[in-house]
Order: C-alpha cells, then structure tokens, then sequence
C-alpha cells in the first residue's frame, strides 16, 4: 500500500521540529476550497508566536520541496500555534489538559446532556475519567464527538 503523503511528511517535519525546539502536536493533508493544505500544528511551554511559525515554515521549505511529499500535486504549507479551541485528537491533546475544565460534547445524550464541562483526570484509548458535579466518572471515547479546553470569559 502506498504511503499516505501526510506520514511521508511527518518523517521529515517531525525531526525538524523537534531540533528548533518545538513540539510537533498535529499534521494534517486536506483539499480545501483553494486546494490542498498541508498543516503543520507546533507547541511549546512559552507558547507559539507569529515569528515561531515563520522560523519553522522557513526550515521545512527545502526539505518539503526536495522530498516532494506530494508527488508533485500543488499544495500550501501553513504552520500555526496549538489555538484554544482545537478539539483534542492526539495524546498530547489530551495530556497537555489533564486536570483542567474540558467541553465535552456527545453523538447523543449522555446522562440527559448533549454537552457537559467537566475536569478531565485521565484518558486511554478506550474510556475518559474526568470529574463531574464532584464525581469521578468514566465516559467511553466512542459516545463522544468532540471535546476542547473550556474556555471562560
């Protein structure tokens, strides 16, 4: 089976970014109304600024271009910080809010609520504890469609 382009681009972008200091947290290949976008999310504990994601777009330029990722399909190169409102996806999602408020929202009702903010303890492949109403609960991964950092204003 063939390579998908996002794992080829992985295997170089990883690397890089890590070596600039950075934490590689997602990567994404998706056609969008202008085209094909290949987005590079990066971290880190101070936080990401506009000069981070230019410094790392700048690095991977070369690199991306003499392994031609794409196998020579066009596409757009965008680098952006972690964002608060990314929905979580991967480990570091979810490690990086463990013991913080989370919105949780459901393909159905849980317990009667579509949506639930609750403190998130733990995660695994199959199943989320968090703490609801001062309950610790567990909650299947599979009966949730999207869950985010609460945000308060």
């Amino acid at each position: 089976m063939a390579e998908r382009v996002v794992d080829r681009a992985e295997k170089i972008i990883r690397p890089i970014v890590e070596s600039l200091g950075y934490v590689f947290v997602d990567l994404e290949y998706k056609k969008e109304f202008s085209g094909y976008v290949l987005a590079l999310t990066i971290d880190s504990p101070q936080g990401i600024t506009i000069n981070d994601c230019e410094k790392v777009s700048h690095a991977l330029d070369v690199p991306l271009d003499e392994n031609d990722v794409t196998n020579g399909a066009s596409y757009n190169f965008n680098v952006s910080s972690y964002g608060l409102d990314r929905a979580f996806k991967t480990d570091y999602d979810f490690n990086k809010h463990i013991g913080s408020k989370c919105d949780i929202k459901f393909y159905a009702p849980f317990n009667g609520n579509k949506i639930i903010t609750a403190t998130l303890l733990a995660f695994d492949k199959e199943k989320l504890t968090v703490e609801l109403d001062q309950q610790t609960i567990e909650i299947e991964r599979k009966l949730i469609s999207n869950i985010t950092a609460h945000i308060e204003f």
